[in-house]
């Protein structure tokens, strides 16, 4: 089963049961958890307890509802929506996102392994917009191509290189500042 894709892994895991059930979604845990960690990781400021809680519910997700994916998708590019979605939602309760806004900016201070050039720049991704700021970390944290950006959001890939292009023209401004 190694050698199956993740869209055939995930068919196997809605559609059969048993052994070959688990096994399907074993590799497909294997494959993917760590880049969503990562990504959890950066989009939700650096907390790593968050992002294991975070990644845990994705799958937790797909254990429940798997029918949620269609087979004729990307599973990576249909599981990277559902993490930026996630994210999306909790973003949307300003207080939290002030709360670790905060939280970040008296970590900056304590972290010493990181150079000044470095932290300063992680301060200014945390500063742009949560769309912005998976636009920066899908393309240049985690190296996701454009078309693949362009599944997750589901729009033209000429949508993704225009938003990329003026969230790395804010993240400059930020930078510069």
């Amino acid at each position: 089963m190694q050698s199956f894709t993740d869209e055939q892994l995930m068919n196997i895991f809605q559609y059969d049961s048993g052994s070959r059930k688990q096994f399907a979604f074993d590799c497909l845990y294997r494959r993917h958890s760590k880049a969503i960690l990562q990504f959890f990781y950066f989009a939700l400021n650096n907390d790593p307890a968050k992002a294991q809680d975070f990644v845990h519910d994705l799958f937790v997700k797909i254990i429940e509802k798997p029918n949620l994916f269609d087979s004729n998708q990307n599973f990576k590019s249909w599981i990277y929506r559902v993490a930026s979605n996630m994210c999306k939602n909790e973003y949307r309760n300003s207080s939290i996102v002030k709360k670790y806004q905060q939280h970040i900016t008296k970590n900056f201070s304590n972290e010493i392994n990181i150079d000044t050039t470095e932290k300063r720049l992680r301060k200014c991704i945390y500063e742009l917009n949560q769309e912005n700021r998976s636009l920066i970390i899908f393309r240049f944290k985690l190296n996701l191509s454009v078309k693949e950006m362009a599944e997750i959001y589901e729009c033209p890939e000429g949508t993704i290189k225009s938003r990329l292009f003026y969230a790395t023209k804010e993240l400059s401004k930020l930078y510069k500042q």
